[in-house]
């Protein structure tokens, strides 16, 4: 009875509590949750005791009179949780724990259509593997970042598309920079400087802020789209031979050499530039395309720029 009595109360409470921690959001929430932890711990310990010794008195078995099955079942409660909440503790310290020292540090062999490359655990980069497409790897993450390695070295890293993130919001860089490759400087490879660190809103770098090599099906041309875009509006032409097209939300600049770029313009004091967005073939099984900041009248000298450091990147991966 008092088992029983014990744990309707705990349950009223945990109740009542739960409803009172989902309706505020301040300091004292995180107290909140403990006591309704506690108070489901003992109303399920309750009713668990009250049940054995009601089972006790049935069978006529002493050692389960309320006595001895009380203290007994509220000490494997509270221990239970306490178990339990340990051992989620070890399993996701085992699951974040950082890569070897060999992961980190070595250079691992993969192929991205008939390109051998060596890739870096680095921040910034983004792998597709060439199989379903939950088949991908981040390695600022640790556990994906252990999965490539054991993949690469293993000799079956086969690779559909290799992704540069160079520009992100500070919280995620901090994350992603957390890493021995960002320990020393690394002059082999052009993008590691933003990889490493965050690039001010304001500025306008001379380099890709992202870029994806991808493996492209045969044949296909990756810009036919935009071209067919361009095609159906007038163009305003520069005295330098700059083309601009508008099309809705998005801005198409051509060179007088034929080379073009889908932008957008943000119109924002935070984002006073275009953002715009390339795309090259690197080979016939190869497409290449990155995002750049730019502006219409740095648009001609910087796109070609930007265009020559965007495969530096990428040649930068081969051995």
């Amino acid at each position: 009875m008092v088992a029983r009595t014990a744990g309707l109360v705990a349950a009223v409470l945990a109740k009542v509590e739960f409803a009172s921690v989902n309706a505020s959001d301040g300091a004292g929430a995180a107290f909140g949750i403990i006591l309704v932890i506690f108070a489901m711990i003992g109303a399920a310990s309750g009713f668990v005791a009250s049940g054995v010794v009601v089972i006790g008195r049935m069978t006529r078995l002493q050692v389960l009179r309320a006595v001895y099955v009380l203290p007994v079942v509220f000490i494997l409660g509270f221990g239970a949780f306490f178990a339990v909440t340990w051992t989620q503790q070890k399993i996701r310290e085992a699951r974040y724990a950082p890569p070897s020292a060999a992961c980190l540090d070595n250079l691992h062999s993969a192929r991205i259509a008939d390109v051998a490359i060596a890739i870096p655990v680095a921040p910034g980069i983004f792998l597709y593997g060439d199989g379903m497409s939950d088949d991908h790897y981040m390695l600022w993450s640790n556990p994906d970042a252990r999965a490539f390695c054991s993949e690469a070295d293993g000799g079956n890293a086969t690779l559909k598309s290799v992704v540069f993130t160079l520009d992100g919001s500070p919280s995620r860089r901090e994350m992603q920079t957390n890493r021995p490759f960002c320990s020393r400087p690394r002059p082999e490879y052009p993008w590691a400087e933003m990889a490493c660190h965050l690039i001010p809103t304001y500025v306008i770098p001379g380099k890709p802020v992202q870029m994806t090599v991808s493996v492209k099906a045969p044949g296909l041309d990756p810009t036919v789209r935009e071209r067919e875009a361009m095609s159906k509006n007038q163009a305003i032409v520069a005295s330098d031979g700059l083309r601009t097209y508008r099309s809705q939300n998005d801005i198409y600049l051509q060179r007088p050499d034929g080379y073009f770029a889908r932008c957008r313009d943000y119109r924002s004091k935070s984002q006073p530039w275009l953002y715009c967005t390339a795309t090259e073939e690197l080979s016939d099984k190869l497409a290449m395309s990155y995002d750049f900041r730019t502006t219409a009248e740095l648009f001609i000298n910087q796109s070609a720029a930007v265009a020559a450091s965007a495969r530096a990147v990428f040649n930068s991966l081969k051995p």
